[in-house]
Order: structure tokens, then sequence, then C-alpha cells
């Protein structure tokens, strides 16, 4: 006599173990393919950059325009972090990101779904006296579970999250190179507005000093009769130069506020800048680091970094999907006639299957071989990221060393024409020399007084420039300012850096 409790429920399981044993030997026969291993950067760092430092100062953790040492400076970058638009697109192309590398983790959790129907079925008849008579059928009412997993037997799963989970780090680090970037054009417009105004301001004081020199030429063509009509017309056409400058610097000073404004998110002209008149000193250069250090200072460097592991991880996704798949799946139904009936009687079901490429006219080995290219792509940007920062460093580090070589030339000549000045207005006073003389020496002089401002203000954005240039971990003090909640986490990843 047949033991029937053995019949039903022995063969399922036992055909479940056949499919895990020949899916087993696709693992053994597989997993023996290594991952493409992520190359080390190209470029040959220098032990050190091309400058003497202060070692007394450091960079350390705090933002890089804090050492200009101005409150409305500090003001300004302030509000631009916490207003402009292109750092808001920023943070939610990470938001994007995170969502992303969410959807990524969900195959490895089981999916569950539930369904629900109802079903009459009525059937008509064609009778003997040609009438259709209506013969019910039955109702039939279900509910379900059914359950899916795919096995991630080569890693393909684990291997499309962890490219995610990077891609999403490298977004955030993108984040902070926005941050990073907009202050220094930050810093720049404040620069910008603060030389205007000292230009605007010297030129103030060029014209009194022309208005006082016209009133003596006047006075000495009117009385004395040692001067000429033509000596205070040169010297009006000289007094009219220098106040046509007024409106060109004032035109700059309104168009870098209006540049600033737009930084900070408002609309030109909104923005209320107390800004000073006069240029900050220039702070001791501080200690630098080894230019290695750039690796994980510059939040450009980290992201390029970051891409090439998710590549990396991208490639392995591609060769695992090459290999079989293994999905499980579980059923549990209940079925019935009636709605009052509907559980007493049940379905349940369990199957494995197993899905391997066999002719995919070399779609597969082709995104293989696209995603070794997205590497390799990967590898060079890291390399031209980390030579773009180390110009930049040593850029601004030639542009401060040369700009203060020539602040001491400028100084010097400036000494020497406020000298030739004074002895061209005792010798025209002397009557030993023409007016054009001091005409001249007040050009020369007024000219060096400009160009002494420009060039101090230039050591001051090489110096802006040359510390933007080198990074610092303040970026990743920068919040959302959108978001009300921190996002959920998404599942983790073995090696997956955090992204913030």
């Amino acid at each position: 006599m047949t033991d029937k409790r053995r019949q039903p429920r022995s063969s399922l399981p036992t055909s479940l173990r056949s499919i895990a044993g020949v899916s087993l030997c696709f693992v053994a026969a597989c997993r023996s393919t290594p991952e493409p291993a992520v190359e080390s950067v190209a470029v040959a760092l220098p032990e050190a950059f091309s400058a003497p430092t202060d070692e007394d100062a450091s960079l350390g953790a705090d933002p890089w325009w804090t050492t200009f040492g101005d409150e409305s400076l500090d003001r300004a970058v302030d509000d631009v972090l916490a207003g402009n638009f292109e750092l808001r697109q920023a943070w939610s192309r990470l938001r994007q990101s995170e969502a992303s590398a969410r959807a990524a983790g969900a195959p490895r959790i089981p999916s569950l779904d539930g369904s629900a129907a109802a079903r009459y079925q009525e059937i008509d008849q064609t009778g003997s006296g040609g009438f259709n008579i209506p013969i019910r059928t039955g109702e039939t009412y279900s509910l379900g579970l059914s359950l899916s997993y795919e096995v991630d037997l080569f890693g393909r799963i684990d291997s499309t999250l962890k490219a995610a989970r990077l891609e999403e780090a490298a977004t955030a680090a993108d984040v902070r190179a926005t941050g990073l970037a907009l202050s220094g054009r930050a810093v720049d417009a404040w620069l910008t507005i603060v030389e205007r105004s000292a230009l605007a301001d010297l030129i103030g004081e060029q014209v009194l000093a022309g208005r006082q020199l016209l009133e003596l030429t006047e006075a000495r063509f009117a009385t004395a009769g040692t001067g000429s009509a033509l000596d205070v017309l040169q010297q009006r056409r000289q007094l009219e130069g220098t106040r046509a400058e007024l409106p060109l610097f004032a035109g700059e000073v309104e168009r870098a506020r209006h540049q600033l404004a737009v930084l900070t998110g408002e609309a030109p002209g909104q923005q209320a800048l107390d800004a000073p008149r006069e240029l900050p000193a220039l702070p001791p250069l501080p200690a630098l680091d080894v230019p290695s250090a750039l690796l994980t200072r510059r939040p450009d460097v980290v992201a390029a970094g970051l891409r090439v592991e998710s590549a990396d991880a991208s490639v392995a996704a591609a060769i695992a999907a090459r290999y079989p798949r293994l999905d499980l799946s579980a059923a549990y139904n209940f079925d019935a006639n009636e709605l009052a009936d509907i559980f007493d009687r049940t379905i349940s079901s369990i199957a494995a299957n197993v899905v391997g490429p066999i002719i995919d006219g070399g779609a597969r080995r082709a995104e293989v071989d696209r995603q070794r290219a997205v590497l390799d792509g990967a590898i060079d940007a890291l390399n031209d990221a980390l030579l773009t920062a180390l110009r930049e460093v040593e850029d601004a580090l030639s542009l401060e060393r040369r700009g203060l070589q020539r602040i001491t030339i400028l100084e010097r000549q400036e000494a020497l024409a406020r000298e030739e000045l004074i002895q061209a207005r005792l010798r025209y006073a002397g009557g030993v020399e023409s007016y054009l003389e001091v005409l001249a020496a007040v050009q020369t002089e007024q000219a060096l007084q400009r160009l002494l401002i420009t060039e101090r203000a230039g050591v001051l954005r090489a110096r802006a420039q040359l510390l933007r240039a080198l990074g610092g971990s303040w970026t990743e003090e920068l919040k959302d300012p959108s978001a009300e909640t921190p996002p959920s986490t998404a599942t983790d990843v073995d090696s997956a850096p955090t992204p913030r």
C-alpha cells in the first residue's frame, strides 16, 4: 500500500535540490573569474610644492576664506553657500543618486506580492425553442501571496549596488566640489568690490589734488604772470581725465555686487553688503601639505577616484550578467467558490528556475567591453583631475610670488615718482621747467598708485586661489538647505564609503 503522505511533498524539494546542485556547479566553474582591478594613479606626484611656507601657520579645518579676517567676507560667502541655486541643484542630484542606490539594493531582499480576484462565469445555451437559456456555472474567489527572490550567485546584484553606492558617494563629493568652487567665485566678487571701491576713493583723492593744482596754476596765470593759458588748459584736461575714471570703477562695483547677489540667490540690487573700502592685509602663507594630500582634500579629485571604483564595480556586474541566474519563487493561495469558504482550500507552490544566456548576439560581451572602456575613461579623468589640481596650486603660488615681487618694485617706483613730482613743481615754480614736466610727473604718480592697488588685489586673489585649490575638510560640513529630514540609508555595501 502506498504511503500517501510522502507522494505530494517529497518530489518538489527533491527537484529543488537538484536544481540547486546544478547551480552550485555553475558557481564553482565561474567564481574563478577574477574581478577587474582598479589601476593606480599614473601621475608622478612631486614630494613638495614649490614655495617656502610659514610653519607657524596651518590650514586647519576652518573655511579657507576666514584667514582674511573680514566679517563682511564671511557673511557674503555664508550667504552664497546657503542660497545659491547651483548648489541646490547639486543637492538635488545627490538625492536622486541616493534614491537610485536604494533601488539598486532592492533585489537583495525578497519581493512579496499580494493578489485578490473574484470571477463570475455564466454560459448561455440555446434551447429547443430558439431561446438562450443562461446557465450559471459558478463563482470563484481567491486570495494569494507570492514571494520571489534572485540568488546572487555571481555577485551581479552586489556589484550593481556597490557601483550605485560609490556613485552616490561621488555625487556627494560633487556637492562639496560645487561648494568649494562657489566659495572661490564669491571671494573673487567680494575682492572686486573692495578693490574697485578703494580705486574710487583713490580717484577721489587724486581729483582733489588735481583741483588744488588747477587752482594754483590759475592763480599763477592770473596774478604772477609766470604761467600760461596752455598750462591751465593742460591741468583742466588732466583733472577731467581723472574724473572720467570714477564712473568706470563705480560701474565695476555695481556689476560685482550684482554677481554676488545672483550667487546668493537674490535678484541684482536686492543684496545689502557692507563691504570695506580698503583691501585686507595678506595673511602669512600657511604650511602646505604634501601634494598627494590633494587626493583626499580636493572633493573633485575624490569624486573622480570614487567614479573609478564605481566603474570597476560596474565591470564586475557586467561580467556576472553573462552567467546563469537562479530565481526562487513561492506562492500561497486561498481559493473557494463561496466567499465565506475562501480559507477552507489552499494551494501552495515552490519553484526554482535557472536561466542562462546561450545566444544573445554578443550583447553581454559588448556590455562588458563598454564598461571596461568606461573604467578606462574614469581612470584618465582621475589623472586629469589630479593634474589640474596640482597646476592650480602651482599657478597660485607663482602668481602670489611674482605679484609680491612686482609690488616691491612698484612701491620703489611710486616713492621715486612722488619725489619727482616734488622736484618738478619746484622747478616749475622757479621758472626752470615747463608745466609739461609737472603734468607728466602727476600722471606717472597717479598711475603707479592705481597699479599698486590692482597688484595688491591680484596677490589677494592668488592667495584665495591657492587656498581654494588646496581644498579642505570644511566642505564636509555643508548642509542641504531643502532637506528637512535626513534621507533613509540604503542597504550597506562592504567597503562602500559613506557619502556624507
